[in-house]
């Protein structure tokens, strides 16, 4: 559980430039809506991702790219976070994911294991999941007792009300892909994707949404 704590926190410091309400746990209050400047609001409300990247080093051997995105996804919130939930829906939901196996759950825990990428560069991993106790979020970390070709990666998806039945979906990750090949071919299309994934999401969602509408 010691790694469930340290994870927010980390997060909170090292993607200060969304504000003071990462650097507190996102089960203790309601996070606030990031400060956009007039350009940023009005690519958001035109249907286009913002994405504020960033690599940064961690430990002796640490590397780590990602960064924070947003999208203004036309659903409610408890729809978007339905997807996000749902192992079935992450294939879809998330950019080149081949599949999405869920290894256990316990409440508002589960351990899904992904499959990720383009032949022949695929990675597989497993990741822990946790809904934050508001309800307003998922909290992402690496487990490393199972297989997993990336080095780390940690982050969470939060999703606030944005408008008039529209949602704010953020999503914050920290990729290392470990030493090699892969880090010097791949780090920066990785991280194009990374950055991608909120808009993918609208994607699959709205459709989904409206038709179920009908």
């Amino acid at each position: 559980m010691a790694r469930l704590r340290i994870v927010p926190l980390l997060v909170g410091s090292l993607l200060a430039m969304e504000g003071p309400a990462l650097a507190e746990r996102p089960d203790h209050r309601a996070p606030r809506v990031p400060a956009f400047t007039p350009t940023e609001r009005q690519a958001l409300v035109a249907g286009a991702t913002v994405s504020r990247p960033m690599h940064f080093k961690r430990g002796a051997d640490g590397s780590y790219i990602g960064g924070v995105a947003y999208q203004v996804v036309n659903a409610s919130p408890a729809r978007v976070l339905a997807a996000l939930a749902d192992p079935e829906a992450l294939p879809r939901a998330l950019p080149h994911t081949e599949r999405a196996t869920l290894v256990s759950s316990d409440g508002r825990s589960a351990r899904i294991e992904l499959v990720q990428g383009n032949a022949p560069f695929l990675a597989t991993y497993t990741v822990n999941l946790e809904q934050t106790a508001n309800g307003r979020g998922i909290r992402f970390w690496l487990d490393p007792t199972r297989p997993h070709d990336v080095k780390d990666v940690w982050g969470y998806f939060r999703v606030t009300p944005f408008g008039k039945k529209q949602s704010l979906v953020t999503l914050a990750v920290a990729l290392d892909l470990g030493p090699g090949i892969a880090r010097l071919l791949l780090s920066d299309r990785v991280e194009r994707l990374i950055l991608h994934a909120p808009g993918r999401i609208r994607e699959y969602v709205e459709p989904v949404r409206l038709t179920s509408a009908r």
